[in-house]
């Protein structure tokens, strides 16, 4: 192989890994594209999950509501009763 020829054989490499260092360089930007659009997802997940975790701690006292004053009214009931009986029996001693 003549010095020429081994000349033109390296100028070849040479512009094959030009390109091929171009490519890599656009993969490494969509890579860190990629990257960004992950974090900025991760963020707004996370948002939502704290979001999330806000409405099923306010649906839990809406569902407890209910029961917490049926509570209260039977306390209340009960005191009426105890109240009334113990009365009764004072009002015939």
């Amino acid at each position: 192989m003549t010095e020429q020829e081994r000349i033109v054989v390296l100028d070849e490499r040479q512009k094959s890994m030009e390109q091929r260092l171009v490519k890599t360089e656009r993969l490494v930007d969509n890579i860190n594209s990629l990257t960004i659009s992950v974090e900025r997802l991760s963020i707004g997940f996370s948002s939502q999950v704290d979001t999330l975790k806000e409405m099923n701690l306010r649906l839990s006292n809406l569902e407890n509501e209910p029961r917490d004053t049926m509570r209260h009214v039977y306390k209340q009931i009960i005191t009426a009763l105890v109240t009334g009986v113990i009365t009764a029996i004072f009002c015939n001693v």
